[in-house]
């Protein structure tokens, strides 16, 4: 598993169906429910063209009824895939939902492509989705071509989601969920049956988040936290690639792309490892892997301080646990690395990479560190940050980000590599940002990054990597002997 741009993906020659949820105007009804303040913020502040989404290859042959039904399933399953936002005069933005009933879903077949005319096509077809305009979730399928038992083994199936109704967890139970769906399909499950789900609204989760988010006070701890986190200009901090905090970018500086990455970093025996050594410090394999960064952070750029913002997911009712829709919180970890020993000495210095063993000491100590820093600032997952935002007068969005996730546990994890199951986000624009995405997964340990395309940021990221791999490798190699710095 893999969170890339679609360009990244293995995308075959074949016939290419576009997959688009309709429903008639006059069956939309007027929902009382309130938009989360990040729904709201989002409309204000997305940028056109951005999607998340998700890839696989769905094993079986291609039957396009089947799949029709399968996706109208999933659509009618997850309410906030049915629901949508009009304009109010005079009163901002007001939810409107589609009954399930109501929902059909529209194949348009493209033709026949080939593959580098499939993967210049797909992203434009599933980038057509935006907060304002339903549908906020739209389907394209690949057929491969040719003859013999390759065609009838599988086909591509994408989808690409706009955020207001998609978070990264969302994206990876569909592959379970979709592929079940189709196989009930086939079968000739009843739509009653496929539709059945006992699974609770993004939507209903949305206005509770707005009565939580309203209880804030501007001169509230929250407020104060994020305040006393982001420094007293109350802007998000500008990290540069070196790992210093810059000023903002000139308004007129025109955001560019930003360079892609996904590089494996450790085996699943290396981050088993890790995991066991963070547990023995009372932490997680979570704090684990951000000590290793940690440390490779500031090998790479000499840091005694590490600000970033870490998502966490939200869903903390058990009805929530399995819904499609944006559960995300954001946490500001304040990590202070000083007085820890940052000295790491090769293991093999004959290697044309050699592995660094990081002193067992200090590991301990960051790990501690980092499981403290997290805990203080997790109390405010719970809280909008666009209604702190607002509260505190802050204009700006993240610019550091780290997020880490444990996927073995999802549903179907253990066959996603057999799917080629990806996880997939749009190309995107900035000047400085800085994001990274750890995933745990059954093959190991991966880190998707975007960052400015710029030759002292593919370095830095570079270096980086090449750190976190060394720390790793160090550690597997070095088994229950701890390293002497």
């Amino acid at each position: 598993m893999e969170y890339t741009e679609l360009a990244a993906y293995d995308l075959p020659a074949g016939t290419v169906t576009s997959w688009t949820p309709r429903a008639d105007a006059g069956r939309w009804q007027q929902d009382p429910r309130d938009l989360s303040p990040g729904h709201e913020a989002h409309l204000r502040d997305s940028e056109p063209g951005s999607w998340i989404g998700s890839v696989l290859r769905v094993p079986g042959p291609y039957e396009p009824e089947p799949l029709r039904r399968a996706i109208h399933a999933w659509m009618c399953r997850h309410e906030v895939l049915r629901t949508t936002v009009t304009r109010d005069a005079g009163q901002g933005w007001r939810r409107v939902t589609a009954p399930a009933e109501a929902v059909a879903v529209r194949d348009l077949v493209v033709g026949d492509l080939t593959a580098g005319q499939v993967t210049a096509l797909l992203p434009s077809l599933l980038a057509d989705v935006s907060p304002p305009a339903w549908p906020h979730c739209v389907l394209a399928s690949v057929e491969p071509v040719g003859a013999g038992p390759e065609r009838a083994d599988h086909f591509v199936l994408a989808f690409g989601a706009d955020h207001s109704v998609m978070d990264a967890y969302s994206q990876l139970l569909w592959f379970e969920e979709i592929v079940s769906l189709y196989d009930a399909a086939r079968q000739g499950v009843a739509d009653a049956e496929l539709r059945a789900l006992e699974v609770g609204s993004h939507v209903d989760f949305s206005a509770e988040d707005r009565k939580l988010a309203m209880t804030l006070a501007a001169d509230g701890e929250p407020v104060r936290r994020w305040l006393d986190f982001l420094g007293p200009d109350a802007a998000f901090p500008r990290y540069g690639t070196d790992g210093v905090t810059r000023p903002a970018a000139d308004a007129g500086e025109a955001s560019r792309p930003q360079a892609s990455r996904s590089s494996w970093l450790a085996t699943v025996e290396q981050t088993d490892d890790l995991g066991a050594r963070s547990r023995a410090s009372g932490a997680s394999a979570q704090s684990g892997v951000l000590a290793a960064f940690a440390h490779a952070a500031r090998r790479v750029h000499g840091l005694d301080r590490l600000r970033f913002v870490l998502p966490m997911h939200t869903r903390y009712a058990p009805q929530h646990a399995a819904a499609v829709g944006w559960y995300v919180g954001l946490c500001p970890v304040d990590l202070d690395l000083s007085g820890i020993d940052p000295v790491l000495r090769d293991v093999d210095a004959g290697r044309a990479h050699p592995a660094r063993m990081v002193d067992g000491n200090a590991l301990t100590t960051t790990v501690e560190r980092v499981h403290a820093a997290v805990l203080a600032g997790k109390p405010l997952v719970r809280y909008s940050f666009a209604r702190i935002a607002e509260l505190g007068g802050i204009t700006d969005s993240p610019h550091f980000a780290v997020s880490y996730v444990d996927t073995r546990f999802v549903p179907g994890a253990e066959r996603w590599s057999t799917w080629q199951a990806r996880t997939l986000r749009s190309p995107a624009y900035g000047t400085d940002e800085l994001y990274l995405w750890f995933l745990r997964t059954h093959d190991g340990l991966n880190v998707s990054t975007r960052y400015p395309d710029t030759p002292e940021a593919h370095a830095a990221v570079d270096a980086l990597v090449e750190e976190l791999r060394g720390c790793f490798q160090a550690l597997g190699s070095d088994g229950k002997r701890e390293a002497v710095a």
